[in-house]
């Protein structure tokens, strides 16, 4: 066989001799690779893509391609198209280069290899106002049958190399008119639906299709917030939507209810996806939840405290058979109606935990988010602490005759919300502006309540 260096020395696309094509098995184990790391098609971050491009530059010049293999022609090409070296006047003919090599020899191995990593680039820097884009997208037009690239339904139905078609719009319309979008553009051949370039413009283009729907408040619009749920975290699949396009999702699902909610089934099921695809936002404020807008941060937090209030309640109630405790359950009902309680946290005794644990198995929805009572003598150990900011202040609540603790308005900085553990300690024993009124529970203690947050 010829080497590589004599090959490459060719004015035509490099072919190869005919071979048997890759077995089954092992062409679904390399596409199953390349769903599950869809950016293993990138250069390593520590190599200089100036300097890589420069010497395949020279390498071309001189014809000098001793010691060279076609993994070397990939990294190049990806190189140019990551950093936008393609663009620089002093790669012209090296671009002209790379993009020759998508031809005819295609139907052999090497160049298969080639070819699939250049139309899987293709997605990932897909704009359809850059030359990069429609010059790949005319070579890969021609070529990419002759490569075997199970993708007959994108070029076909989705016209992904006609830049000038809307592929992205053309490819939200499809996943609108599916149950579950993201399986169905799996089997459509999309190796990586929530992928970057072409995928992250179809995503922006299925999100401004569904938002109007969404705020509309009708059961089209509740499809429409289930189906984008589905998108964002596929039901039977660990790839969750990530990127600075899940914050437009989320504002999607969100931005609707900043004055007014939703019906508690439908406020139930979005706060459970979102929790489930994005994590417990009091617990894990950063990650997608810090590129959504802060009104949107605002409404699950809403959601999740009249979640939490709930589910305490549920607890105590049977941790604590105390008659007081309705008491104290009738008064934060009555100030979450009204708005005034905007968040809360609970930290929970051995038998509470356990109590939670059971409710969380009878539930189909939000998992439980809890810290732990890890109090120092065996009474306070026994009691369940609530957690609210009611007004702009906190105010510390417990089982088992615990007193009402209203923290001042400002100097907070001994006791923070969202922590792992509390004591009850902690709070008996602050000093100085910190300190907070301490309100037992008797005859007035709703009315001593009321007048301290009125301070």
């Amino acid at each position: 066989m010829m080497p590589l260096s004599e090959l490459l020395k060719r004015k035509r696309p490099v072919s190869w001799p005919s071979v048997p094509a890759e077995p089954v098995e092992v062409r679904r184990a390399a596409r199953n690779i390349r769903r599950r790391w869809p950016d293993a098609d990138t250069v390593d971050p520590e190599i200089d893509p100036e300097a890589l491009a420069l010497a395949m530059e020279r390498r071309r010049r001189n014809d000098d391609w001793r010691g060279f293999f076609w993994a070397d022609v990939r990294c190049a090409a990806i190189a140019l198209l990551e950093s936008g070296l393609w663009q620089d006047q002093r790669f012209d003919r090296l671009f002209d280069f790379m993009l020759d090599q998508i031809g005819p020899g295609a139907t052999r191995p090497a160049n298969g290899t080639y070819v699939r990593s250049m139309f899987r680039k293709y997605l990932d820097t897909f704009d359809s106002a850059s030359t990069a884009t429609h010059r790949l997208a005319k070579a890969l037009k021609q070529h990419w049958a002759d490569a075997m690239l199970p993708i007959g339904s994108l070029v076909h139905h989705f016209r992904i190399f006609d830049p000038d078609t809307d592929p992205p719009g053309t490819i939200a319309a499809y996943m609108d008119n599916r149950h579950d979008p993201f399986r169905a553009l799996r089997k459509a051949g999309m190796d990586a639906p929530h992928g970057p370039g072409l995928m992250q413009a179809a995503h922006m283009s299925f999100v401004s299709r569904l938002a109007p729907r969404i705020r509309s408040r009708d059961t089209d619009g509740a499809n429409a917030a289930k189906k984008l749920l589905d998108w964002i975290d596929p039901p039977r699949s660990r790839e969750v939507l990530q990127g600075p396009g899940a914050g437009e999702a989320i504002d999607a699902l969100l931005s609707p209810w900043y004055e007014h909610d939703p019906e508690p089934a439908f406020r139930e099921l979005v706060a459970a996806r979102l929790v489930s695809a994005y994590h417990d936002p009091r617990v894990n404020p950063a990650g997608m939840w810090s590129v959504c807008s802060s009104r949107s941060r605002d409404v699950i937090l809403k959601w999740l405290t009249g979640h939490t209030i709930q589910l305490f309640f549920d607890i105590v109630t049977q941790a604590d058979s105390s008659h007081m405790w309705s008491d104290r359950k009738s008064l934060w009902s009555d100030l979450y109606r009204k708005g005034r309680i905007t968040q809360a946290w609970f930290a929970l005794s051995k038998k509470g935990e356990g109590i939670a644990r059971s409710l969380d198995r009878k539930r189909d929805g939000m998992a439980l988010e809890f810290a732990e009572n890890r109090s120092l003598t065996p009474p306070d150990r026994q009691k369940c602490l609530l957690m609210m900011s009611i007004d702009g202040r906190w105010v510390v609540e417990g089982s088992h005759n615990f007193p009402t603790w209203v923290f001042p308005r400002k100097y907070l900085t001994t006791f923070r919300p969202y922590e792992k553990a509390y004591t009850c300690e902690q709070f008996r024993h602050v000093r100085g502006l910190e300190k907070p009124e301490r309100i037992v529970h008797s005859g007035g203690w709703k009315n001593s309540v009321l007048t301290a947050l009125e301070r």
